[in-house]
């Protein structure tokens, strides 16, 4: 009897798992990548999903785009947030990446997911390549001015206006907006 692809990713996980964290890197380094692939998209469990797409982008990332570009549909928020990562961090590689097709895929991201923590997260990615592709400013400038999320909208003006490469997180950012309100409020009761 053969073993499934999600047999064989199941096992290697859990082998993985089980690990001290000093000695995962040298397990990780014989990832059966075909079989993790396939469960990193088709695994029933999305915690199983979102691992496999973890172990990918440290073992297996240059050799893993199409899987996270296909994870980056996944109807669960998370699993998708893991895929953008290994899809868009060029830290993890060891290859070059194809800024196209990765500033394509963000700049729909940003126009369509209907979760505010992952186009905030992808207005900090498409910013890492301003300088490479001009889709990625114009995505940012039309979320700066239309993105229905108060601290995306923060954020993204901050990396048209100001250049800012760095974009605050979410929570930080959502802190900074009510803060403005309130001082624009307290100005135009006390003004």
């Amino acid at each position: 009897m053969t073993r499934t692809d999600l047999e064989l990713a199941n096992d290697f996980v859990h082998r993985w798992v089980a690990l001290p964290k000093g000695r995962r890197a040298r397990l990780g380094k014989q990832i059966p990548v075909a079989a993790v692939q396939v469960a990193a998209l088709s695994h029933p469990d999305l915690a199983m999903r979102r691992l496999c797409l973890f172990l990918l982008d440290h073992y297996a990332s240059d050799v893993s785009s199409d899987i996270f570009r296909r994870a980056l549909r996944d109807p669960v928020a998370s699993v998708r947030e893991s895929a953008l990562h290994g899809f868009a961090c060029e830290r993890c590689r060891h290859g070059d990446i194809c800024v196209t097709d990765v500033v394509t895929d963000l700049v729909e991201i940003l126009a369509s997911d209907p979760n505010a923590e992952i186009r905030h997260k992808t207005v900090a990615a498409l910013a890492l390549f301003i300088g490479r592709d001009s889709r990625a400013g114009e995505a940012i400038a039309r979320a700066a001015q239309h993105d229905p999320d108060p601290a995306i909208r923060y954020v993204a003006r901050a990396v048209v206006d100001g250049g800012q490469l760095h974009v605050r997180r979410r929570k930080a950012a959502l802190r900074d907006v009510r803060r403005a309100n309130a001082v624009s409020f307290r100005s135009v009761v006390t003004g």
